[in-house]
């Protein structure tokens, strides 16, 4: 899309995915400004994204971190061409692909939905890989939603390229962003066209910005025959977890921007991968939290840690949350896991 281009700072690519979805909500409300030969199309739209990947950029060489992403892009590329897929853009780590067939075939909503399994899936061999190469593991959130877009060429004389712009493209941003680690999230529209072949968890509600109503969503497990595609979990808070009483402030994230007000909580207990805490502040499932931990066993306080509730329950007037960790700095992390170990009494072998 014009006016917005992958950058090479990962500083600025909050921004970039910001400036995306206002974009988005402009140009579907503008329909004067939409391109001559522009037309409407049905298409599966799939966005991904990696977690935490600014925090890994600052701490390898840019070398290293450009030659991992093009590893990255390159499997998850051959991945997506192969479902029959058309990568429309690269947004700093992201990737937005679109799956529309000249007859806007109904299996084009099958195809896209295999294919984010299958790109998770990869994910183990790209991990493998990575950590042989001394770099860290990285994790990928996916998410896709299907409906009726505008396509078209879309630019001015010094720039311009054929992408579709529409509420439903921005929709599936949004479901992308509410997703963790290793997740692959459904909208409605997705999942009703794949209810017969995909095996998904429990739906939930999420409220989102442009709409009125909250949305449901559906989080993938597997897809059934001819296809057989397990979703492989990543579940951060498998990790021991340590009980501590630590007091800690945190803000609230409104899609990739964190709201100035502070609230004060408790950390109950602690893992390298998430926590459990508690506070008086009203608390709403699958939210998204910034803070920064510090004590007397860190000795240091941490960078910006970002998290999703999980799960909220109420006792005595108090939230209950479970959050996992969704970007976390890796030395923050190496630090949390020693300082669990050393709470839990575990020492080294």
């Amino acid at each position: 899309m014009a006016g917005i281009q992958a950058s090479t700072n990962p500083k600025q690519d909050d921004v970039l995915r910001q400036r995306l979805h206002d974009r988005l909500d402009g140009l579907a409300r503008r329909r004067n400004l939409l391109p001559a030969g522009g037309e409407i199309k049905e298409v599966t739209v799939l966005i991904s994204d990696l977690r935490g990947f600014t925090t890994i950029s600052d701490a390898y060489a840019a070398a290293d971190v450009v030659l991992l992403l093009n590893r990255y892009f390159t499997r998850m590329t051959e991945i997506i061409s192969r479902y029959g897929g058309k990568v429309d853009k690269f947004i700093g780590d992201s990737i937005m692909a679109l799956f529309v067939a000249p007859m806007e075939n109904p299996k084009d909503t099958e195809r896209a939905v295999c294919c984010a399994a299958e790109m998770q899936i990869a994910m183990d061999s790209i991990n493998k890989e990575n950590i042989e190469l001394g770099m860290p593991a990285i994790y990928m959130g996916i998410g896709l939603n299907t409906g009726r877009v505008v396509a078209g060429k879309i630019g001015s004389d010094l720039h311009s390229e054929y992408t579709v712009i529409g509420a439903e493209v921005n929709l599936a941003s949004r479901i992308e962003s509410s997703t963790l680690r290793g997740q692959i999230l459904l909208s409605e529209n997705t999942y009703t066209q794949t209810a017969h072949i995909t095996q998904v968890k429990e739906p939930f509600s999420l409220a989102v910005k442009g709409k009125q109503e909250a949305i449901r969503l559906y989080e993938l497990v597997a897809v059934g025959p001819p296809y057989d595609l397990v979703v492989p979990e990543r579940e951060a808070r498998r990790t021991p977890r340590a009980s501590v009483d630590i007091p800690f402030e945190f803000q609230f994230c409104d899609g990739k921007i964190v709201i100035s007000d502070f609230f004060q909580g408790r950390i109950m207990d602690l893992s390298s991968g998430g926590l459990f805490a508690s506070t008086t502040s009203k608390i709403d499932p699958h939210c998204h939290i910034r803070f920064r931990l510090k004590t007397d066993e860190l000795g240091v306080i941490s960078h910006d840690i970002y998290g999703k509730v999980l799960k909220v329950d109420r006792d005595q007037g108090l939230y209950l949350m479970n959050v996992e960790f969704t970007i976390i700095d890796p030395q923050d992390s190496v630090t949390l896991r020693s300082l669990v170990k050393r709470l839990l009494g575990i020492t080294p072998p």
